[in-house]
């Protein structure tokens, strides 16, 4: 933890703090700041809201809080009567996969999508079924939990990298919240990209592609009602939008990789979504749930990021502030667990490098 983080500055919002339990001094605590002094915070499908307004995360954000839903480089054997989570569409379609990788073949003068589409399954108790992805964690299966407070996630980010590529023509990712389609048109040759939303002519956003001859990494999500597009690593189009008129439907097919023409081989093929907060399953939820929390100066409104189980600002008995006096500093690595270690007679364990990371 660094100490000197802020002395000179308060945290800024969705920064992550170490500071004291406000109901026990000598516990530490590792949240993340959500809600500023001053402001009045709530927390509304899955989204927190500041003085009424959608708090949306940067990109770094995005990816440090993202929760891995399926990574199609860990896959079942040929064996396994499952269907695969990633189908050609049509069935008939000339997509291929291997050992988590998927390739289409150069196909000239063709005008018409082939679609990759990505089907969410949910385990029941005699298998599996399609289901729109929803906000369990499997870390938490020793806390029980009722299958009707589950939600469904719609913000989420699909992320994968282009290995190969030939010909001419386009690729095209899709990604829906259950309201809005955005497609993201890649053509390689022109070195342009392009982003419709809901079939619409105009584009929303539209740029260059990063010059790349060997690869792409591409980055799509859907985080916080917004939608944004990274190349290379960097982003390229944040494009945020308001909810509609008419509720969401999630769907159990919301991401898609197509291709026109272009003939290429994709690898590192994951799914994410977003920390969906929510009310704990601790029944003494009492600030910023029902209504807005509205935080005094030096105050700041803080969640951890396993929102079902956290013991946070929502849950505090003696209110939801978090002083600016209990801050500790900032945790930038983590190096636990560590590692057994033998040497003669003696035990004892150190840091394992491998494991070591920074916290973003």
């Amino acid at each position: 933890v660094d100490r000197a983080s802020f002395l000179l500055r308060g945290p800024r919002r969705w920064e992550v703090v170490a500071l004291r339990d406000p109901s026990y001094a000598k516990r530490l605590l590792v949240k993340r700041v959500v809600g500023l002094p001053g402001e009045a915070i709530q927390i509304r499908d899955g989204d927190v809201y500041a003085d009424g307004r959608i708090c949306r995360k940067p990109l770094a954000t995005q990816r440090a809080m993202a929760v891995l839903v399926h990574d199609a480089s860990f896959y079942a054997p040929d064996s396994d009567e499952r269907p695969r989570r990633w189908r050609p569409e049509p069935p008939e379609g000339t997509w291929g996969s291997a050992e988590g990788r998927f390739a289409h073949p150069e196909q000239s003068g063709t005008s018409e999508v082939d679609w990759l589409v990505y089907h969410h399954e949910q385990p029941t108790g005699v298998g599996f079924e399609e289901s729109p992805v929803m906000d369990d964690a499997l870390y938490d299966q020793s806390r029980p939990r009722r299958s009707e407070t589950a939600r469904a996630v719609t913000d989420l980010m699909l992320a994968f990298r282009v290995a190969r590529w030939s010909g001419k023509g386009d690729l095209v990712v899709r990604a829906t919240d259950g309201q809005n389609v955005f497609e993201t048109w890649i053509n390689p040759a022109a070195g342009r990209f392009t982003v419709r939303r809901n079939n619409d002519s105009k584009p929303v956003a539209e740029g260059n592609i990063p010059k790349d001859d060997k690869r792409l990494d591409v980055e799509v999500s859907l985080f916080d009602r917004q939608f944004t597009l990274a190349l290379q690593g960097e982003e390229v189009a944040a494009v945020p939008y308001e909810a509609g008129p008419m509720p969401r439907r999630p769907v159990a097919w919301p991401l898609a990789v197509g291709v026109r023409g272009l003939g290429v081989e994709i690898v590192r093929l994951r799914v994410f979504r977003d920390v969906y907060y929510t009310k704990p399953l601790s029944p003494s939820y009492r600030w910023g749930i029902d209504k807005p929390a509205v935080l005094p100066p030096g105050a700041y409104f803080i969640l951890g990021d396993n929102s079902l189980i956290s013991d946070d600002s929502r849950s505090w008995p003696a209110g939801p502030e978090a002083w600016a006096k209990l801050l500790v500093g900032k945790p930038f690595v983590i190096w636990f667990p560590r590692s057994p270690v033998v040497w003669g007679r003696w035990r004892f364990r150190v840091p394992d490098p491998t494991r070591i990371r920074y916290i973003h």
